[in-house]
């Protein structure tokens, strides 16, 4: 019968699609998952079950505050609950950027007359602008961790401001 049609349904074999979709959604979610991430080493403020805050309260001890701005200027105060905030001003210090970029031999600089004063302070808080760049961060905080200084030929790097806590502002 050549011309003959028969109502019986065509069975399709949909094995080969099946494993082309499966394989296209691993390689859409691999892909995903390789996406890189930079991140920076700090950490991060919490709420105390006491209410205490973690300002310095001992006479040699702050904590430090940088305020840094997306061209690379920074503002950097010291904070302590036992001492009038008029006794610390004096070490409020304002940089302008160099080029976009924080003068970290100033605040250095800076940082560390503040350390030779408060010689137990280990806390600084960074609360950069939402435009700062990674790159400024990443400067501001190595320019509060340590001091690099050479002593009869040699490197050391004395500790200013460790524990850096990065933060932003309440909005």
């Amino acid at each position: 019968m050549a011309g003959d049609t028969s109502d019986e349904a065509t069975a399709f074999d949909l094995t080969a699609l099946m494993d082309i979709l499966s394989n296209i959604i691993f390689f859409l979610m691999a892909s995903f998952g390789a996406a890189v991430v930079a991140m920076v080493p700090a950490s991060v403020p919490t709420i105390s079950e006491a209410g205490d805050n973690d300002t310095a309260r001992e006479e040699d001890k702050v904590t430090a505050t940088m305020r840094l701005n997306a061209d690379g200027s920074a503002t950097v105060t010291v904070a302590n609950n036992d001492m009038h905030p008029d006794d610390l001003a004096k070490y409020r210090g304002r940089f302008a950027g160099k080029e976009g970029a924080v003068d970290t031999q100033a605040v250095n600089d800076h940082l560390w007359a503040i350390k030779s004063v408060f010689k137990k302070s280990t806390d600084i808080i960074i609360v950069p602008d939402d435009d700062v760049t990674y790159e400024v961060l990443v400067d501001a905080m190595d320019a509060s961790r340590n001091r690099p200084t050479q002593v009869n030929g040699e490197w050391t790097y004395p500790q200013l401001f460790p524990k850096v806590v990065v933060s932003s502002l309440a909005k």
